[in-house]
């Protein structure tokens, strides 16, 4: 049988357990609310769509925060500032470009089909997408960290179009003379343009068999056999 003393020692031991404040780990489990899944992913599709409809300054924050489905202290929380989330908008979409590219790129073969493909991929993703790009023309709308992100995403699908011309030398399909990194900046400026000035008289497929016919073939037209005859 328990002794007095053992009762009592029993006893205090309890009631100081009963009246210990809760551990940390305690306190952030009834304080902390339950993690959204997918919060950022969720926050930066609302965002791109809605900075793809207008411009950078007729997008709010509140806007962004109703269209995913949460409060606006979530979107600060995961992003700083509207300037913070345009970036991460910018350079998740660029890393989501190539992704399609590669993958589209696995079943192409000849060097036509592999930069139709990344012509195909670059006009279809930014065709919707109309204000995605113009706020990068401000040297003030990214943080100097952001801006060296983007310009290597940039830089990562220059190269990735350079890389498939180098093939294309290696297979003859591609002339040994021709400048593969000016060669690769020139059609990515020809995309660029297509989506920010032809957009009200063309349409994305039009604008990808224009694109690739240029590079490849040219504007002049060849003399057919007829022609060459009475030249001659």
């Amino acid at each position: 049988m328990a002794s007095a003393g053992a009762k009592k020692s029993g006893s205090t031991a309890d009631r100081r357990r009963a009246t210990a404040p809760p551990s940390s780990t305690s306190r952030k489990e009834r304080r902390g609310r339950p993690a959204t899944p997918f919060l950022r992913e969720r926050i930066l599709k609302s965002a791109a769509d809605l900075f793809a409809e207008k411009p950078f300054d007729a997008v709010l924050v509140d806007d962004v925060a109703a269209a995913a489905g949460v409060g606006k202290g979530s979107v600060y929380r995961q992003f700083g500032s509207k300037e913070e989330l345009y970036a991460a908008v910018v350079i998740d979409g660029f890393v989501e470009l190539q992704k399609q590219i590669r993958r589209a790129l696995a079943n192409s073969k000849s060097v036509r089909d592999r930069i139709t493909a990344v012509v195909r991929h670059t006009v279809g993703f930014f065709w919707g997408r109309r204000q995605f790009f113009l706020l990068l023309r401000d040297p003030k709308a990214l943080q100097p960290q952001r801006e060296q992100q983007y310009r290597a995403q940039r830089q990562e699908l220059s190269r990735l179009v350079v890389d498939i011309l180098n093939d294309g030398v290696k297979s003859r399909e591609v002339p040994r003379s021709l400048d593969t990194r000016v060669a690769a900046e020139a059609l990515l400026g020809m995309l660029r343009g297509i989506n920010r000035y032809s957009r009200d008289y063309t349409d994305p497929e039009r604008a990808v068999e224009t694109v690739t016919a240029i590079f490849f073939d040219g504007c002049v037209a060849k003399p057919t056999a007829s022609a060459s005859v009475r030249s001659a």
